[in-house]
Parts: structure tokens; sequence; C-alpha cells
């Protein structure tokens, strides 16, 4: 069998979350950071083939780690850097603090549920459990010393709650390593603090010169987010390339194929994870305590781990493309478009329900190329279905001298987001060329 060396540990999961994390740009708050979690965890699956290790539970943590950050007031930290909003003077400094303290916090817990996943095997449930619990305590504690007397402020006027994560980050990691007896948790905790660290001040710079030059026809902000989600992803796969020795072999070879039939209960559970989770979200849950339910649930058993990290984060992503257009675009009938988000969503629930029970190349391969491309397509329907185009008004198509006319020039302003889904395709392109040439790397042995 061939290894694969660290520059695909380095490429594919930094393409992977570039790609994730411009998505979730579109998708925003934490059902949309589960996105680039679980493209870098499919991403990761294939790289460790030939090593045993739970592919659910490694998506399905990973997907909600990632989530944690979300809860964070990041916008008014940019703006500091960006000059966008109304800073007090000599703000410039606080605002890179804040931006090295929340990406350092929002890969820190990427990098935890990534590392609970690899050491599985090291932990009994309750060990996880009791860290989980321990973490939510030390949140409240930190919030309430520090975030909520606004002792030290990395924002203007929002509230934080970066002393919170903070603490609960530490806690977590501290419990997590000693209890598994491993360094793997502080190896990713450290990739992921540092790459956090330096990848959103950095990130936030480019934009910053971009939105200051001459250069026109550029969503600058997407440039911010895919080069902070390209270190996130460089970091943790550098980690995980050294760490990989630590993980045991795998017995055997890719269990045979069989056709799935339609299994009722495991849909089900899907739909019901994925429905449930997103509205408790959406209404008052915050992801601190959903997040840590879910991640309890996946370490209770790793069929509801693939459905955390495949089906929630699909039907999290559909519900915003929903949403967006009822809501804001007001454009279609709720009915319909719901029916078709919950099929799709059940054919997604569906094809989980046939990768759980297998292990292998293949099934990592084609469970990322699925899973990427049915959320891109998302992406698209969100970015290109508009009320202007869709229904514009009489008025708006005898102005413009007719549909086409009117159509072509309401297209033509899309200038940035053309681009933008340009490059999101193109890389999609190149992940699933990775992914085929890795899983043939690995299933073909002296090649």
């Amino acid at each position: 069998m061939k290894k694969i060396n660290i520059v695909w540990f380095i490429l594919m999961p930094g393409l992977a979350m570039w790609l994730g994390w411009g998505i979730r740009g579109q998708i925003g708050h934490s059902n949309g950071a589960m996105i680039p979690g679980a493209f870098l965890a499919l991403a990761l699956c294939i790289l460790l083939q030939g090593k045993k290790f739970p592919p659910g539970l490694l998506i399905g943590l990973t997907a909600v780690g990632f989530g944690f950050g979300a809860d964070m007031t990041t916008m008014e930290s940019a703006g500091m850097v960006i000059g966008g909003i109304h800073s007090p003077a000599g703000s410039v400094a606080l605002g890179y603090v804040g931006l090295a303290t929340k990406g350092a916090l929002w890969a820190l817990f990427g990098g935890a549920g990534l590392a609970m996943a690899l050491a599985a095997s090291r932990y009994r449930r309750k060990d996880i459990v009791l860290g989980i619990i321990f973490m939510v305590a030390s949140f409240y504690a930190g919030w309430a010393l520090i975030n909520r007397p606004k002792l030290l402020q990395l924002s203007i006027v929002r509230p934080e709650i970066w002393a919170g994560l903070l603490l609960a980050g530490v806690v977590l990691i501290a419990w997590i390593t000693v209890r598994g007896h491993t360094r793997i948790p502080l190896v990713l905790a450290l990739c992921a603090v540092v790459t956090g660290a330096i990848g959103y001040p950095v990130a936030v710079t480019l934009c910053s010169a971009g939105i200051h030059s001459s250069i026109g026809g550029v969503d600058w902000w997407k440039v911010a987010e895919t080069t902070f989600g390209t270190f996130m992803g460089v970091g943790l796969g550098i980690g995980t390339y050294f760490l990989r020795n630590q993980l045991p072999d795998a017995e055997g070879t890719e269990q045979s194929v069989s056709s799935a039939g339609f299994n009722l209960g495991g849909v089900g559970l899907g739909g019901v994870i994925a429905v449930i989770a997103t509205a408790l979200y959406q209404t008052i849950v915050p992801w601190l305590l959903l997040g840590s339910v879910l991640w309890c649930a996946a370490y209770y058993s790793e069929k509801l781990a693939w459905h955390i990290g495949v089906t929630l984060t699909y039907f999290g992503t559909a519900e915003n493309v929903v949403a967006y257009w009822l809501h804001e675009q007001r454009i279609g009938n709720a009915a319909l478009l719901w029916t078709l988000a919950v099929l799709a969503t059940v054919v997604v629930a569906w094809k989980v329900t046939t990768w759980w029970d297998r292990k292998g190349n293949v099934v990592a391969r084609n469970s990322f190329i699925i899973v990427m491309w049915a959320i891109l397509i998302l992406e698209y329907l969100k970015m290109f279905i508009d009320r202007a185009v869709v229904n514009p008004t009489a008025q708006a198509l005898v102005a413009a001298g007719g549909r086409w006319a009117y159509t072509f020039k309401a297209w033509g302003g899309w200038g940035g987001q053309f681009l933008t889904n340009v490059f999101f395709t193109v890389v999609a392109v190149i992940l699933t060329w990775m992914a085929f040439r890795t899983s043939c790397r690995e299933e073909l042995p002296g090649r």
C-alpha cells in the first residue's frame, strides 16, 4: 500500500476548508459552520485509509465542533482592522487581538472534535460526557467572570463570549488529554490554535487591502473567509499527518458492496435529528448547549454521528436556502419548497444509511464527493435565485426593454458573485479529482 505524503494532508484539507468556509459565509450561523467541518472530516477520512478509526464519529464531532465559534461576534473586530465601522481611535491593534483570539478559539473546538474522534478508543462514554459537562460549566464561569462585566472587550458594543469559550476549551482539552493518556488532543489543539490565530488576522488584512485598492469586481470578504478556512484546514491536516502513526492499522479490506435497500428506520432517525436540531437552534437553544448534546449523542452511537455530521449539515443548509427565498426574497410556495427540502434530505439520509456500516476507500470517497456537491448545489440556488430576476415588476421590465434585456442586466450585476462561484466549482472539481486519485493510490499496491 503506497503511503500518502504530507503534501496531500496539506492540500486536501486546506482546499476542503477553503470551499467549506466560503460556502459557510453564504449560510451563516452554527449550521453553516458545520459545512467546513464536515468537508474537512470527510477529506481526512480519505487520507487516513489504512488506519482504524470511526469515520462517522470523525465527521459528526468535527462538524459540530466548528459550530461553537459561530456564536462569537467577530465582525466588529474585523471592522476595526478594515475601518468600515465607527471605530474608536487606536482600535486597529485591539481588532487584531480580537481576530487572533477568536480565530484561535473557532479552530480550537473543531480540533477538539477531531481529537475526540481520533482518540475515541481511549475513552469511555462517561469520560466524554463528563468532559463536556465540565466544558459547559467552565464556559459560564468564564463568561460570568470576564465577559458579562465587560472586563476586557474585544469588540465595540456587541456582547462577547470569548472568555467563556477560552476557559471551556482549555478545560475540555485538559480533560480529554488526561483521561485518554494521549497527546492527540494537545497536538491538534496546538495546530488549531496557532493556525486560527494567524489565519484570521491575515485573512482580514487581505480583505482590508483589497477593499482599499482599486481592484473591483472581487468579493473581498469572501477572500477573507476562504483564507481563514484554508489556514485552519492546513493546520489540522498537518497535525493529523504527524499523529497518523498513533492510530492502529485497519484490519482486513474494504467490505463488499451490496445493494442497499431503503432503511426506513435509519432515514427517519436522520430526519428527526436534522429537523429537531435545526429547529431548536433557530429558536431558543444556543449552540453551546445544542452542540454539547450533539457531541454526546454522536459518542453514544456512530450511526447518530453519521446523521449529525451529514444529514443535519445538509438540512441546516437547505433550511437556510428555503428561509432566504421565503422571507427575504419573498418568492416561491412555502409548502412546495419545504417539501422539496425534506425530500432532498430524505435522499441524503438514505445515502448515509448505506455508508454507516461500511469502511474503506470507496465509501469515504463517495460520501465526500456526494456531500460536497449536494451542498454546493444549494449554495448555487441561494446565490442565483433572486426575486428581482424571477419575479420583476412590470415597470422594471418596460424600463429595461423587455424580459430578456432585464434578466441579462440583472445577472450582469452579479460579477463578484459569479466569479466566486466559478472558483467554488473549480475547487470542487479539484477536490473530486484528489478524492479519486488518493483512493486509487491506496487501493492499488505499488502504484
